[in-house]
């Protein structure tokens, strides 16, 4: 009888694309012969040295698409730069190592999503109310949560509250107003023909959100290059908050400041882009220009929301010519309603509309990890062989968005004054090609620094108290040891389904226990709020 157990070192054998052979295994998805799918493979996997793959594999072991590494991993002498151990991936299970594939996309990967949006709280967080290296003074700097929208490309379906009487806008069932409303004789029809007018009161989902009432008369365009340069809009804008706060510093006799903010990026239904940004007012000192300290008692927060409202009032800026519109397009911020700017409290029990830093924080943190999904586009980087698939320029509102970006985007059209390239790099996110989540650098801590605590911590957890001291030292001195790794890219994914199965549910078990034990330790008697009850 054939053994159709794979060998350790074979891999996913199925091809990338569809009627290609497969050059290398490892080189597709995961996959293995029919008779082991499911649940046999994961009994012949759970069976003698179950657990020390599952150790091996930890790291990885929540990844929807690990990637496999082979080769070998040296112990250098920081100091002498000697190698004094060697270890080779084949003396370890399956004979490589799996590494998370880190996307922060919950659609791609919800284990990598999960833990990029808990690092993204901590450095969202940690600027508001300190630690992690952030000294807890910042809880008392002026703060503001201010929203920043793109102007109207042309009337699109939206859902119109009011005054919202839910407690979670995300999940609203507040009745609607009238989508466009005109009454009798006053709507407007289109050159094509469309009445601008929609009597509807949309529910939350309904698929007509974002969707131009004309999509003849909508400008793409216009909107495919405004999510390509609102990054620079935002730098300006920047600039501009605090050039306001530093000439008012001055008109009083005070010294010099700074602005520090942490950034999401976030996608209407419409396509374009709104930030919420948090805007923290530092002071700056002389002799350290890195330290942050408080800013002098003489600005306020009310100082701060008048800098952000004269800046998205007044920045703005005209694009280089294109040959599709020789004057340039004219790239500002939308007009101020639903862009708020919230003063920010830190506070440990909240109640009614008070914005906190907690909600903040997990406000950046959601929106940190979503992409296109809420216009219904959702692709990889897009190319010659895969455009036609998502672009139509009489299609859907996104394939037309995605048309204009790669039209507007043509080789041809970049100069010596302007470089269009990037709208068809980025095409696949209808134009936008900046970072998510992004933050000053005198803000907060970084990502890498909590990467790096992560890797540490992983490393003494299994060791008990008395290895305290150890970890302790671990992050605070420099290494006596180097890992330099000579690897080389085998495959990515699991090599087998019974593989993926058994390391999901184990991760996956262990963050509901770590979720359980964050929730007793929240709500514990000793530390929930006492009532008194006159």
């Amino acid at each position: 009888m054939t053994n159709l157990l794979p060998s350790p070192s074979a891999g996913s054998r199925l091809a990338l694309l569809p009627g290609t052979a497969s050059p290398a295994p490892g080189s597709g998805a995961n996959c293995e012969p029919l008779a082991l799918l499911g649940f046999d493979a994961a009994v012949r996997r759970g069976g003698d040295g179950y657990h020390a793959w599952l150790d091996h594999i930890w790291s990885a072991a929540g990844c929807r698409h690990p990637v496999r590494l082979f080769g070998e991993l040296h112990t250098v002498d920081a100091r002498t730069g000697a190698v004094v151990d060697t270890v080779a991936t084949s003396s370890m299970p399956d004979g490589v190592l799996y590494k998370a594939c880190g996307n922060r996309r919950h659609q791609v990967c919800p284990s990598c999503a999960y833990t990029y949006q808990g690092d993204a709280y901590q450095v969202v967080r940690a600027g508001l109310a300190g630690g992690k290296t952030v000294p807890a003074s910042v809880s008392r700097h002026p703060a503001v949560f201010a929203t920043f929208t793109a102007p109207s490309f042309g009337p699109v379906h939206a859902r119109h509250i009011r005054r919202h009487r839910c407690r979670d806008k995300s999940r609203c069932s507040c009745r609607a107003e009238p989508c466009h409303a005109r009454s009798h004789g006053t709507a407007q029809v289109c050159p094509h023909g469309v009445t601008l007018a929609c009597f509807a009161r949309h529910e939350t989902g309904d698929l007509r959100l974002g969707q131009p009432l004309c999509p003849d008369c909508y400008d793409y365009p216009a909107h495919a290059v405004w999510n390509n340069a609102s990054g620079e809009l935002w730098r300006r804008t920047k600039q501009a908050i605090e050039r306001h706060l530093n000439r008012t510093a001055r008109q009083r006799g005070l010294p010099r400041v700074r602005v520090s903010h942490g950034k999401a990026a976030e996608y209407q239904a419409r396509g374009a882009l709104h930030f919420h940004v948090l805007l923290r007012l530092d002071g700056i000192d002389p002799d350290d220009p890195a330290a942050i300290v408080a800013p002098p008692a003489g600005l306020t927060v009310v100082d701060l929301q008048g800098a952000i409202q004269a800046a998205r009032d007044h920045i703005g800026f005209t694009t280089p010519p294109h040959p599709r519109n020789p004057r340039g397009w004219l790239i500002r911020w939308g007009d101020r309603k639903g862009q708020d700017a919230q003063p920010v409290r830190v506070v440990t029990l909240t109640g009614g509309d008070t914005v906190t830093d907690a909600m903040v924080a997990s406000y950046l943190a959601k929106y940190a990890t979503k992409g296109t999904e809420i216009t219904g586009h959702s692709s990889r980087r897009l190319h010659d062989h895969t455009i036609r698939l998502y672009a139509d320029p009489n299609g859907t509102h996104t394939e037309r968005l995605i048309a204009a970006c790669w039209d507007l985007g043509h080789p041809d059209h970049t100069t010596a004054d302007a470089d269009w390239s990037g709208l068809r790099r980025w095409a696949h996110m209808l134009g936008f090609g900046g970072h998510f989540l992004t933050k000053a650098r005198h803000y907060s801590i970084t990502f890498r620094a909590l990467r790096e605590a992560r890797v540490i911590y992983r490393r003494t957890e299994t060791h008990g108290p008395e290895y305290d001291d150890l970890r302790e030292r671990e992050q605070r001195d420099t290494p006596t040891t180097l890992i330099v790794g000579t690897l080389t890219y085998a495959g990515t994914g699991w090599r087998t389904t019974g593989d993926a199965l058994l390391a999901n549910t184990a991760a996956d078990q262990a963050r509901k226990r770590a979720e359980i034990g964050r929730e007793e330790l929240a709500f514990t008697p000793s530390d929930s709020p006492q009532l008194n009850v006159a």
